[in-house]
């Protein structure tokens, strides 16, 4: 696949690909105290050369598109074609699609680029073979080079809404150090995040069987949000997503 390819007016798609997928990236677009509480969680690992994986609509790419050198990328044409709206007046930000595994070409590509710093939030889940994938990170990262990973956490919540979101898996801490350390990374940093949204995720999902966010759901995070402060000196033992911070071996 050609990465620096972007979707142009002849090729502009008239939707996404995962319907349930883009509402869910629309939902929480409004949470914008969420996501500026979540990019402050790494924003002391990113470096100034970062590869998004799964930028969809820019909801965490608007807060480091600012750094030296930028690829947002999706898989989605959908999503590129936003994003190349949103940050293509930027000369830093580099808007592109990989699939994978990567091929060599791509990885050729990437590391001339000189990327420190893979940021990938949401995603893993989505892809089956998630040990080919962490590897092909570190294939185009330099040694001591960052990854900045976030997944969906707990097994015993996946439900509805982790089906209609096409998620593969939820995680456990210490098997994902594990997967983490197998495929070429440590992680200097690994938490629970965001304990305040498990009770309403196991709810929507596991007992409504909601097949997307409840726009009342997240009504209530939105009063919540004061809680998640207490995160920031009391890491919690448990929470809906689990945050990695790692560094290429």
């Amino acid at each position: 696949m050609d990465t620096r390819a972007m979707t142009t007016p002849d090729t502009k798609p008239e939707g996404p690909a995962d319907d349930v997928g883009a509402e869910t990236l629309r939902r929480m677009a409004g949470l914008a105290a969420y996501n500026r509480w979540l990019h402050d969680r790494f924003d002391r690992w990113l470096g100034q050369r970062i590869l998004e994986i799964g930028s969809g609509i820019g909801n965490q790419t608007q807060y480091f598109a600012d750094r030296d050198r930028v690829i947002a990328s999706d898989i989605d044409p959908y999503y590129v074609d936003i994003l190349q709206s949103r940050f293509g007046t930027r000369g830093n930000v580099r808007m592109a699609s990989f699939r994978f595994p990567l091929t060599e070409a791509d990885r050729d590509d990437l590391r001339a680029e000189r990327i420190d710093t893979i940021v990938c939030l949401n995603v893993l889940e989505h892809i089956e073979d998630h040990e080919s994938t962490l590897r092909d990170c570190a294939a185009v990262l330099p040694p001591g080079g960052r990854l900045v990973l976030l997944v969906p956490a707990l097994p015993a919540l996946y439900g509805s809404l982790d089906v209609h979101l096409q998620h593969f898996r939820r995680y456990e801490k210490e098997p994902l150090r594990a997967l983490l350390r197998a495929t070429g990374f440590e992680a200097d940093d690994l938490r629970f995040v965001n304990r305040v949204a498990v009770f309403g995720w196991w709810l929507s999902s596991r007992v409504l069987k909601r097949k997307v966010l409840p726009k009342d759901q997240l009504a209530v995070f939105k009063v919540m949000m004061p809680l998640l402060k207490l995160e920031e000196k009391h890491p919690p033992s448990f929470g809906l997503s689990l945050l990695a911070l790692a560094r290429r071996v």
